[in-house]
């Protein structure tokens, strides 16, 4: 294992899977005073280091895992977190906990690895992915939808005196009769359409996009819309998720929307390996075991909450 140390150029997954290096360093019965130290002096080196560490305390503090190894002359993991240095962490953890924990306000909403399919007041559907929210606003003029998180596929009962309108932050998609779908990944708002085409607008621009084709809306500004496979986009409407020639890394972020707790790929060239598989969603609990027989890894499990996935 690298030595994980600050460093300004590291990117968020940089800082992640080095919070969880930590982790599984101190984890182990052979951690030392030396190793705390160095633990400490990686915490002070950048405010990031301090919330990443957090997010993977939260996960295995969630859990209720600690164990207890009083009466041995090793580190325990309770004496370690209790060892000054690391307290902040754990005190970050409780609030990361409790804001984790408490969902926006939405009038129809989907959890870890569930589905929902809802009828609109209009006769519209909307088929909720995996931790997915929307809230509706219904008058006598308009048919609003807000996605408040995840992705939501929409097919929309035409009326056109009402157009019918899926707001996600400052994205504007309008249909009249038409099915697309809207998701919130990370930083950037994708629409993808399966049939007819819709309006799409920003405060900034605006553009068509048809069916067969999709746009990203990032950083301000709306993409130029590109053919896509929009059956393996929205092949989670049949509870599995398509991957080809896909990073492993961004393969098991999509993943780990499907499934509680955190999967981190501990090896960066493993991590940019190209791969194609297919995942049964619907079986969320099995999903560590799929990728596991389909690939060259090793998954170290430290609770249902935390996985580490390593090159075999």
């Amino acid at each position: 294992m690298h030595e994980p140390i600050g460093n300004s150029q590291q990117t968020p997954v940089d800082v992640s899977r080095s919070a969880a290096e930590w982790f599984a360093r101190l984890l182990d019965d052979g951690a030392t005073p030396n190793d705390l130290a160095d633990f400490r002096a990686w915490l002070q080196a950048d405010p990031s280091h301090a919330a990443a560490y957090a997010d993977i305390e939260r996960l295995w503090l969630g859990a209720g895992m600690v164990p207890d190894k009083s009466g041995s002359e090793r580190l325990s993991r309770r004496k370690l977190l209790k060892s000054g240095g690391a307290l902040v962490v754990v005190a970050s953890s409780a609030l990361a906990t409790a804001a984790y924990m408490r969902p926006l306000p939405a009038d129809f909403r989907t959890g870890k690895g569930e589905t929902r399919t809802v009828t609109l007041p209009d006769g519209s559907t909307a088929e909720l992915s995996t931790a997915s929210a929307i809230s509706l606003t219904y008058t006598a003029t308009q048919r609003a939808v807000t996605l408040v998180e995840g992705e939501a596929f929409f097919t929309v009962a035409s009326e056109s005196s009402r157009p019918f309108v899926v707001n996600a932050g400052p994205l504007k998609t309008v249909a009249l009769g038409t099915q697309f779908s809207v998701s919130e990944e990370d930083d950037r708002i994708i629409v993808a359409v399966a049939e007819h085409s819709v309006h799409v607008s920003s405060p900034f621009e605006a553009t068509e996009v048809q069916a067969g084709q999709s746009v990203v809306f990032a950083n301000d500004r709306i993409s130029k819309p590109s053919d896509t496979d929009i059956g393996s986009r929205l092949s989670w409407r049949d509870g599995k998720l398509v991957f080809i020639s896909t990073p492993l890394e961004d393969a098991v972020h999509a993943l780990s929307k499907w499934r509680r707790g955190k999967m981190i790929v501990m090896d960066s060239a493993l991590a940019r390996r190209p791969i194609t598989l297919i995942v049964d969603v619907r079986r969320a609990g099995n999903i560590l075991q799929t990728l596991q027989h389909g690939l060259p890894i090793r998954v170290d499990t430290y609770s249902p909450w935390l996985a580490l996935i390593y090159p075999r």
